[in-house]
């Protein structure tokens, strides 16, 4: 939607300037944002086209996505390099994608590599169409890993002096991105989502480790809120990235929640493979849209506690009224709008935008 993305650009761009925000990250999967960050922090790149050139991950392919990493750019360019603001995805990352750059490293700090390294390299690279051929990716993963991760222990501080420590950790990140990906091959639909979550969060303590500042988070409110991830259509209920990130910084883990009202929402139809624009519904008496389209100001942001502690409605979000879920795609052309009863308590702060338009995707 296109005002929460602008939205968010507003608050990315205060964080920067008064907050010493240094590091923002997207939901979206690491290798994508390994290029986008390096465009963003070398100030040679063109932002639209690095997007549009990305593998299909139609969120950040748009117009408030690009105007936001050009602003970085900038103000990058007044910066020395240690002082630069930089763009992470934290989202996993499929075996094929991880395994992009880790060849074109060691070549550019000289390991020895022989052929069969190479091919199963090759065979990551390739993916899968059937079983056989994802058993051999899978055998080709492990290959990888037990022979370059030890590569990387044992010759750390020749290739940091040889290429960059940035460039290091990021290759002995990949690593970790396909280890946990080897695992999720072996496991159920809702243990595959609770790793997903697991290792969202473990993405967001590396790129916070790594930051010498606040991090901000751009994701999915259901992934960010401090409770579980429910998804009844799966039957998937598992604790959420925010949870784990809640038990790991406690207070220091600020997570605030995006509402919006009425009007229209993009989404893909997994079925045409081409996205759609839907209507979201009128909002449900006493819902969370409902009765906040009953306060004048069209945007607005609200602490979550002080609603809990207002006497005169505090009793309204302990009632668990409905709320817009917005889903990114649909598999049968269906809308992708759903009510859910949320737990406002798992945020610490709401921002509501009355109405909202679809976003317009740069190609």
């Amino acid at each position: 939607m296109e005002e929460l993305a602008e939205l968010r650009f507003r608050l990315i761009r205060l964080l920067v300037e008064e907050f010493g925000l240094r590091a923002v990250a997207f939901e979206a999967p690491f290798h994508q944002f390994c290029r986008i960050d390096e465009g963003v922090t070398t100030g040679t790149s063109d932002i639209r086209s690095i997007l549009t050139g990305t593998d299909g991950y139609r969120p950040i392919q748009t117009a408030p996505v690009a105007e936001l990493l050009e602003w970085l750019q900038s103000v990058n360019a007044e910066r020395p390099a240690e002082d630069h603001v930089h763009v992470y995805g934290f989202d996993t990352t499929i075996i094929e994608d991880a395994a992009i750059g880790i060849e074109p490293y060691l070549n550019r700090v000289g390991a020895d590599i022989d052929g069969s390294l190479r091919e199963d390299l090759d065979t990551m690279k390739t993916g899968y169409e059937s079983e056989d051929e994802r058993q051999a990716l899978l055998e080709s993963a492990r290959q990888v890993h037990s022979i370059v991760s030890p590569m990387l222990d044992a010759n750390e501080s020749a290739w940091v002096e040889a290429e960059s420590r940035r460039a290091y950790e990021r290759v002995r990140h990949r690593l970790n991105l396909i280890e946990v990906q080897i695992e999720a091959h072996e496991l159920g639909r809702e243990d595959r989502h609770a790793l997903r979550d697991e290792a969202m969060a473990e993405n967001v303590k590396w790129i916070h480790d790594r930051s010498t500042g606040p991090v901000v988070i751009w994701g999915v409110n259901a992934h960010l809120g401090r409770g579980r991830h429910v998804l009844d259509e799966w039957d998937v209920d598992v604790p959420s990235m925010g949870n784990r990130l809640a038990d790991s910084y406690g207070d220091l883990y600020y997570p605030v929640v995006f509402k919006t009202g009425t009007r229209r929402v993009a989404a893909k139809d997994f079925t045409t493979e081409t996205v759609e624009e839907y209507p979201i519904p009128d909002p449900p008496s006493m819902s969370i849209p409902a009765v906040f389209q009953q306060v004048a100001e069209p945007v607005f942001s609200v602490s979550v506690e002080d609603l809990y502690d207002d006497l005169s409605i505090r009793d309204w979000p302990r009632t668990q009224p409905r709320r817009h879920t917005i889903w990114g795609g649909t598999p049968d052309g269906d809308n992708p709008v759903r009510y859910t009863p949320p737990d406002l308590s798992e945020f610490d702060r709401a921002v509501f935008v009355r109405e909202t338009s679809p976003l317009v995707h740069l190609d």
